[in-house]
């Protein structure tokens, strides 16, 4: 009975062990390893040749299109910032061996040392635009939220105008104050009797309303039926490191309650993928 009860025993602890190690290895990934998912694209956002070609591109062909707009009208540019004029991938970097992801006390410290860079040709093409008779307008989902001490403003702006950027002014910058949706702060500048001649930003919200659905097909119908707009009143950039298009291939809604493994089990089960034969 005595061995009989040992090796009980012993298959008991091998079953405990065996069901210990499947949950620990399904509990194993972790928001540091998430976040290392997202080097290589901001090692290219950061080091490559194509990652300024692209920006140097995008404000070209926005020179280009300003300057066939031949109406002397009171016309303007809206531009976002965070990606479009700005670079914050250091941010991004920072978080990179940290167990842990975006936060807005860790992203209020990126924007109070205010550290970010202009990206490629948005410096000389905003102030060519104040230079040959337009305004320059900035729409942002940098918070101004004092009730949540979150307040971005000063900082924010005091980082552009180091740069160099023009009309930075209560006037010309639009914060978060509530929703995230620019609608209603586009809206506001054509009520003030201005024309939108073109649209700059990374995030397909940036443009229009049409471009807020959630779920990457509704975003794709979107793009199909706004496709002559781009390059001509739409500008995009390059950003391959946040946005809208990462909730989307979640499923949209609450996507950021799924853990991590969760994220990192979609982004690679979206994927379209070659089948070898070995």
């Amino acid at each position: 009975m005595k061995h009989l009860a040992k090796q009980f025993l012993g298959v008991l602890t091998i079953l405990v062990l065996v069901s210990t190690t499947t949950t620990a290895s399904a509990d194993d990934f972790t928001t540091k390893d998430l976040n290392d998912e997202t080097i290589l694209a901001l090692s290219w956002v950061q080091n490559s040749a194509e990652f300024k070609a692209l920006a140097f591109q995008a404000f070209n062909i926005a020179k280009l299109r300003w300057d066939m707009d031949k109406k002397r009208d009171k016309k303007c540019i809206v531009v976002d910032i965070d990606e479009t004029i700005i670079d914050n991938s250091p941010f991004s970097a920072g978080l990179i061996g940290k167990n842990y992801g975006y936060r807005d006390s860790h992203w209020k410290q990126w924007c109070i040392a205010q550290s970010a860079t202009a990206i490629p040709g948005a410096l000389y093409f905003l102030n060519y635009v104040v230079k040959t008779g337009g305004e320059v307008f900035y729409i942002t989902n940098r918070k101004a939220q004092p009730p949540k001490t979150m307040d971005l403003t000063l900082v924010t702006m005091n980082n552009l105008k180091a740069l160099g950027f023009p009309q930075i002014d209560k006037k010309h910058m639009l914060f978060r104050t509530g929703s995230s949706k620019k609608q209603f702060r586009r809206d506001s500048i054509t009520q003030m009797g201005y024309r939108i001649v073109l649209l700059i930003g990374d995030n397909l919200a940036d443009f229009s309303e049409s471009f807020d659905g959630q779920t990457m097909p509704e975003r794709e119908i979107a793009v199909e039926q706004y496709k002559i707009e781009f390059g001509s009143q739409f500008i995009v950039l390059p950003n391959p490191i946040y946005g809208n298009w990462e909730g989307a291939i979640y499923g949209g809604g609450k996507w950021y309650e799924k853990s991590s493994k969760e994220k990192s089990d979609i982004r690679i089960d979206t994927l379209r993928k070659f089948k070898f034969s070995k």
